[in-house]
């Protein structure tokens, strides 16, 4: 408690998903009363004071309203989903009759190495790609031993694609399919949701004298509705210098308080060894295997919320100093990542913290889209670099994607949805025109079709990353 009090303080705006009522977002439009009188808004005494919501905040509370209601069945549903999934793929599709008739069925288990989660399902590869465009474009290190003939635009994809699924698949990927060495996998608690929601995993090139390691980061689940809840909050934390950070990757990554960053973020902490918090465990991890291999080079990568905590996670070792690990971090290299803080953050990532930092975003997909940039009640904004592809998987510079803040400019619907049957229909061939490795399957089509409805729902598919650092035709300056 002495601690707590002599600590200075700090700015902070929390939204209360369950404490949200709909007479409330109402009012908000109508009444245009200022958003901190509201029950379900927590706030130091500047953070927003004053300040009135309009319609597209009134619209973020009402979805963060209804995941809130629909996690569990949304929960059990993705459960059946790919329960019965795995269940045909696992008995030849049809032939599960036959399975069922001889005694001979196979029943999937949420553990084993050839059990697949939703994104597996969409895009099943397992193996990396040798002949991908972007490698003769992008030469992100000098050669060093077995590294330099590493694609790291497709191993960071992959490895930000397969990082949804279970420990037994991931380490068979890396092992029987990559010939890599599998480090560790870390499932790690969130104080606040009194729950395990952060998952990572981490290998090297080599089991020995490695030149990479590579640290991914889980996204969002498709089925997991606290992952997008998180994703479009708008709930912030003054981090010092690093500027206003989006509060729900914080807890996600290990914050210990939520409305103080110096006791949030302690430069060292105890942990119970059954509830480890991502950032301490992982920053241990990655110190004991540089001790072991002193010349390899780290990478970060992520998909999703994947990709936020990716960027979250070298931010707190720079404010921390870090300088061990940050000293042997490569890049950062991101994949539909959301925004994660505002223009304090963009420029200590961009201009002092002197990582590499790479974000990949595909077509009209959503998330790298939200939370809105639209101040002054959302002030969020992207760091690094963005690598944005179209369509025909072209691959360009830009400083920002079309249509950044989704559905808010009108003139960018009819060209979202004519991406949506775009996609859908190059699905049904790309197989021939690409090759059988770009092949899709049904579930692929089916999630497509999901565009239909939403346009950049089905453009966030990790198979949309993958095939476009593969496919990928781009300018000679582009990584100038």
């Amino acid at each position: 408690m002495g601690a707590e009090a002599e600590a200075p303080a700090t700015e902070y705006f929390i939204i209360r998903p369950k404490k949200i009522r709909l007479i409330d977002i109402l009012s908000l439009l109508i009444l245009r009363k200022s958003l901190t009188s509201y029950k379900f808004v927590e706030s130091s005494g500047t953070a927003k004071d004053g300040l009135r919501a309009d319609w597209v905040t009134a619209l973020t509370l009402l979805i963060m309203k209804v995941l809130d209601k629909i996690k569990v069945p949304l929960k059990w549903t993705g459960i059946v989903v790919e329960f019965i999934f795995n269940l045909f793929a696992l008995n030849g599709g049809i032939r599960i009759i036959w399975r069922i008739i001889t005694g001979k069925l196979v029943i999937p288990k949420r553990d084993s190495a050839d059990f697949r989660s939703m994104i597996a399902l969409i895009d099943g590869r397992q193996d990396l790609y040798k002949n991908n465009s972007l490698l003769h474009y992008f030469p992100l290190m000098e050669p060093q031993g077995g590294f330099d003939d590493i694609n790291l635009f497709d191993i960071t994809a992959m490895a930000a694609k397969i990082a949804y699924e279970n420990p037994a698949y991931i380490e068979n990927t890396v092992t029987n399919h990559w010939k890599m060495h599998f480090v560790g996998f870390y499932d790690c608690w969130n104080k606040f949701l009194e729950e395990k929601t952060t998952q990572a995993f981490i290998f090297c090139n080599k089991a020995e004298d490695a030149d990479l390691i590579v640290l991914s980061f889980r996204g969002t689940e498709p089925f997991n509705a606290q992952d997008w809840s998180t994703d479009v909050d708008l709930s912030t934390l003054l981090a010092g210098k690093l500027g206003l950070l989006h509060l729900g990757f914080l807890k996600a990554i290990g914050l210990q308080n939520e409305t103080n960053f110096i006791l949030g973020f302690p430069k060292e902490i105890e942990m119970n060894a059954d509830k480890p918090f991502a950032y301490y465990i992982l920053r241990q991890e990655l110190r004991n295997l540089l001790a072991k291999h002193k010349n390899a080079k780290i990478i970060v990568t992520g998909h999703s919320l994947g990709g936020a905590l990716s960027a979250v996670f070298p931010a707190l070792l720079s404010y921390h100093n870090q300088s061990d690990i940050l000293n042997s971090m490569h890049s950062v290299m991101n994949y539909g990542q959301p925004r994660v803080g505002d223009a304090i953050f963009k420029s200590y990532v961009n201009v002092l913290m002197r990582v590499k930092y790479q974000r990949m975003v595909y077509r009209y997909d959503i998330v790298p889209r939200i939370p809105f940039d639209l101040p002054p009640l959302s002030n969020f904004q992207h760091c690094g670099k963005c690598i944005y592809f179209d369509g025909w998987y072209k691959g360009k510079s830009v400083d920002e994607v079309p249509n950044p803040n989704y559905f808010l400019d009108p003139q960018y619907v009819p060209r979202m949805y004519l991406s949506a049957w775009g996609d859908l229909f190059r699905a049904f061939f790309i197989g021939y025109t690409a090759g059988k490795d770009f092949k899709e399957g049904i579930v692929s089509i089916l999630y497509r079709l999901t565009g239909l409805v939403l346009p950049g729902i089905a453009c966030h598919s990790p198979r949309d990353y993958v095939n476009s650092v593969r496919l990928a035709t781009i300018e000679n300056t582009l990584f100038v």
